[in-house]
């Protein structure tokens, strides 16, 4: 039997004995950034999904964009706390210039 670990490239831990909320603030096993984990394989976009639109998704988006990468969040594959921190998250994501878009534009989107 697979392990679902074995499903991916690299895990990223993140609120190891801290507080985080943005992936950017986690590190891979061996320490690594997220950032360099990410620029070491050449990706330069990110696409950001997650339980908490109004929380960790944007800081994840946000961190992301800061650290060089264009980033996007589907919001489709999201959710968040309440509907009013969502709606303000997003708007912070999208005056930041994060784009908003859902899963079934991934393939038309430039």
């Amino acid at each position: 039997m697979i392990s679902p670990l074995e499903l991916f490239d690299e895990v990223v831990y993140k609120g190891q004995r801290t507080p985080a909320y943005s992936g950017f603030e986690g590190t891979t096993a061996a320490g690594q950034a997220l950032a360099d984990r990410l620029a070491d394989d050449g990706i330069t976009d990110i696409d950001v999904v997650g339980i908490a639109l109004s929380h960790g998704v944007p800081a994840t988006a946000l961190d992301g964009q800061a650290a060089g990468f264009a980033a996007a969040v589907l919001t489709d594959l999201s959710v968040g706390v309440s509907a009013e921190l969502t709606e303000a998250a997003l708007t912070r994501m999208a005056d930041a210039g994060i784009t908003l878009t859902t899963s079934d534009q991934l393939e038309t989107r430039p």
